[in-house]
């Protein structure tokens, strides 16, 4: 493996743990979306529930499309690697 290689590869493992972080972290939004819905079911409030249904909605398919560009980033730099 060339120096130019290994610093791709180098760069491209430090970008998928900087990628699992972001996951890690759509995650934690994603429970504590959960934690607030469940502290306001006593008191019954439609509209904030109606608005964080939303957030609920639009974090879990962000987790999604992290989830895939991460795998897909990871083939390529295994790619990479399997090829050096």
């Amino acid at each position: 493996m060339t120096d130019q290689e290994q610093k791709r590869l180098d760069t491209m493992n430090s970008v998928l743990v900087k990628m699992e972080d972001i996951k890690n972290t759509q995650k934690s939004l994603i429970e504590k979306i959960g934690v607030v819905e469940v502290q306001l079911f006593d008191i019954q409030s439609k509209d904030l529930d109606k608005e964080l249904e939303k957030v609920m909605v639009r974090a879990s398919d962000t987790l999604n499309i992290i989830k895939q560009a991460t795998e897909a980033f990871e083939m390529k730099r295994n790619r990479l690697e399997n090829e050096a």
